[in-house]
């Protein structure tokens, strides 16, 4: 009798659980791989994000930094009705222009002596300012330094021109309301007489040419502004038009003052105060009568 060597198959009893944990740790490869991508894009989007925001910031100081040029460029240019004027009174002797009309002397004064007020928007410098270590961890110094410049000389600027303007003003409103302390027959002529509004005058010309070298001077920085920062001169030119064009719209919706005024009121429609009237009638009356 032939016996048969016939054994069970070998069951493997770990077959389930290895497929198991194989299973949980290809999901855990998935899954980390899938959070690596996600951190890893997260943080490129918020780079890209950071270079976008830095970029804008540095297109909005360097955009502030040329309106003030254009500002100090109009400036100039407003001085130089004033400057013919001013030249055209020196030139003349006191005496012959007592000659003239007080009402046309003084009108002449005006050109020559009124000038505005210069203010300029502080809000890019605020965002240069608050992110200076953001500049810095660039490693941008250059940048850093040379806008750090045109905004302490754009404050200068203000400041000294505002003094002048300030002085000045001070100065013909003193002679206005103190007319005996000044020698002269009339006010125009009073003003024309002070040697410090002499000089005022004299200085418009310089004024001039001053306020035209600090326009071309801040120009002259803020290109090196974009050479350091990698944006072109006409990108910032188009942008600073674009808020310029702006700004004029926002203007053009205003409210006029015009809207809001409608002239004095009068006294004989204010029926709501017409018992005063009538008081004072009777007042008016017993005061005849005694």
């Amino acid at each position: 009798m032939v016996k048969l060597n016939i054994k069970p198959p070998r069951v493997n009893v770990n077959t389930k659980g290895g497929r198991f944990w194989k299973q949980i740790g290809m999901i855990v490869i998935g899954t980390t791989i899938s959070l690596a991508f996600t951190l890893i894009a997260a943080q490129l989007t918020e780079n890209h994000q950071r270079a976008k925001d830095r970029r804008l910031s540095a297109m909005m100081v360097m955009s502030n930094i040329e309106a003030f040029a254009r500002l100090t460029d109009d400036y100039s240019a407003y001085l130089a009705p004033a400057d013919s004027v001013a030249t055209w009174l020196l030139s003349k002797p006191i005496e012959e222009l007592e000659l003239m009309p007080e009402e046309e002397l003084n009108s002449l004064i005006d050109q020559a002596t009124s000038f505005p007020f210069m203010s300029h928007d502080k809000s890019a410098e605020n965002i240069f300012s608050n992110n200076i270590e953001t500049w810095k961890n660039m490693g941008n110094v250059a940048f850093i330094s040379i806008a750090g410049q045109c905004f302490s000389t754009m404050n200068s600027v203000e400041e000294y021109w505002n003094k002048r303007v300030t002085d000045l003003n001070e100065t013909v409103l003193d002679i206005k309301d103190h007319q005996d302390k000044y020698e002269g027959s009339t006010v125009p002529i009073k003003i024309l007489r002070l040697e410090k509004v002499r000089r005022s005058l004299k200085g418009i010309h310089y004024w001039r040419a001053w306020l035209s070298h600090v326009a071309a001077t801040i120009r002259y920085n803020n290109q090196k502004n974009m050479e350091s920062i990698g944006i072109e001169e006409q990108k910032v030119m188009d942008y600073t038009n674009e808020l310029s064009l702006a700004l004029e719209d926002s203007k053009n919706a205003e409210p006029d003052f015009s809207d809001f005024y409608y002239g004095p009121l009068n006294p004989d429609s204010m029926t709501t105060l017409h018992n005063l009237d009538i008081h004072l009638e009777e007042l008016k009356n017993g005061n005849l009568s005694k």
